[in-house]
């Protein structure tokens, strides 16, 4: 059932009637929202993977990718399992994985979901390492700390080059290195925006820099 029948068949239910919990929309101010999105990241010439950890729904999501499916990023591996069984099929799990977690992991990439993963210990380079010899690995990104607000590894720290060596030596697939601008929570009113996305660009830059094999393109 695509995103349109689905809203239909749920046109009979009122906001007395509906069980709970549940999520309400204006369509026609998502629809507005994102047409607007798609415009402004069009005359960047960018793309996009939005976070659908606050909709948690895959007629929102649907509509953010009417002609495909994905990229996303996700904040729980249900999330991803949920949106997998939706069609989607890129998606980026952006919560320092757990080794307890690859298993289900695992089962994703096996059923075709291109998942990339995230990891900034040692300790989780070793667990993604040691289970590589089965098969079905996700891609790995290294978190990378612009502001020492979240988790992460600072580019300069040679942990960085730990962790991405344990991943080369494990036949682990590096993709690249992701942050988060933690600092910019702290912004009021667009004072300090602009320095915070200066560090969020710069970070990764130069932690890419940091693990990128000679000769390789980035």
């Amino acid at each position: 059932m695509n995103a349109m029948a689905r809203t239909q068949a749920l046109s009979v239910e009122t906001l007395d009637s509906i069980g709970t919990p549940a999520l309400a929309l204006d369509l026609d101010r998502v629809e507005r929202n994102i047409a607007r999105l798609t415009r402004h990241l069009d005359s960047l010439g960018v793309g996009f993977r939005p976070h659908v950890k606050t909709a948690k729904s895959v007629d929102v999501a649907e509509r953010l990718f009417p002609n495909g499916r994905g990229p996303i990023t996700v904040s729980t591996i249900k999330e991803a399992e949920y949106f997998a069984d939706a069609g989607f099929t890129d998606m980026t799990y952006a919560v320092g994985l757990a080794p307890d977690k690859i298993a289900r992991v695992q089962a994703l990439v096996e059923r075709g979901i291109d998942v990339k993963v995230l990891i900034d210990t040692v300790e989780q380079a070793h667990a993604l390492a040691d289970a590589a010899p089965s098969g079905n690995m996700p891609g790995v990104l290294i978190e990378i700390d612009c502001d020492g607000h979240r988790g992460g590894v600072v580019p300069c720290d040679p942990l960085l080059l730990d962790i991405a060596g344990i991943l080369r030596a494990g036949a682990v697939d590096l993709r690249g290195v992701l942050t988060h601008a933690g600092e910019s929570y702290n912004c009021r009113n667009g004072v300090g925006v602009a320095e915070a996305a200066g560090e969020e660009r710069a970070a990764p830059v130069a932690a890419a820099g940091v693990v990128r094999r000679p000769g390789q393109a980035a």
